[in-house]
């Protein structure tokens, strides 16, 4: 489950949710950055989300990798 500590804007979740519907059914992952904000990155079949989050920069605050599942924000689950 993801880390919800850290607020997103609601037209941040606006973006998670369609990337959450995305219609070529890809796979995403993001991570809250604390000056960015949020970011997401595609991780395409095959490849290593560590690897893809490693190489976007998904490090936290302690130096250790990062990242969640798009569908794991809660924000997915409510209504607008």
């Amino acid at each position: 489950m993801c880390n919800c500590s850290k607020p997103i804007t609601v037209t941040e979740c606006q973006r998670l949710k369609k990337y959450h519907s995305d219609p070529l059914k890809r796979r995403f992952i993001y991570y809250i950055d604390d000056d960015k904000g949020l970011v997401v990155a595609v991780v395409k079949k095959g490849e290593n989300p560590n690897q893809k989050a490693q190489e976007r920069g998904f490090y936290n605050s302690e130096g250790q990798l990062e990242w969640f599942n798009i569908i794991e924000h809660p924000c997915l689950h409510e209504n607008e």
